[in-house]
């Protein structure tokens, strides 16, 4: 078995610090993150980046999102519920964040109901509402 000094030693701790660090921070890059919200009324309009080059499954994706919402778990922001859910949920999906500004969407998903009523919200009353990709209705599961 080889050896090695003090020197190599805290070289190769610090080469495998990076390496771990590094990785982490590749896991969490994938996690879809919202880095900016209009409300007007009670209509919620959300940027949200993907943080991933590719969405093979954009109604997947959606479903994501809209669950995460209705969570409130994204990173960087956290909704308030004082004055009720949204009656509707607009999202404009980028890449990356850079790309705002720069680029279009990579995607658009909606949630809104099927008749306006200041009544619906989108945690009370999704029976009414039906989410839709890229101005698509998804077939609701």
């Amino acid at each position: 078995m080889k050896k090695y000094n003090r020197k190599q030693a805290v070289v190769m701790t610090i080469i495998g610090t990076i390496m771990v660090c590094s990785a982490c921070g590749k896991a969490e890059a994938a996690v879809p993150d919202v880095v900016g919200s209009m409300k007007m009324n009670r209509d919620e309009m959300l940027t949200v980046v993907a943080n991933q080059d590719k969405i093979e499954d954009k109604e997947a994706f959606a479903r994501l999102l809209l669950q995460m919402y209705k969570e409130n778990s994204f990173e960087s922001m956290k909704f308030s519920e004082d004055e009720g859910y949204p009656t509707s949920l607009d999202m404009n999906v980028y890449t990356r964040k850079e790309d705002i500004g720069e680029k279009d969407p990579i995607m658009t998903v909606e949630y809104k109901p099927e008749e306006w009523n200041a009544e619906y919200d989108i945690v009370n009353a999704t029976e009414q509402f039906h989410l839709y990709v890229d101005d698509e209705m998804v077939e609701d599961n």
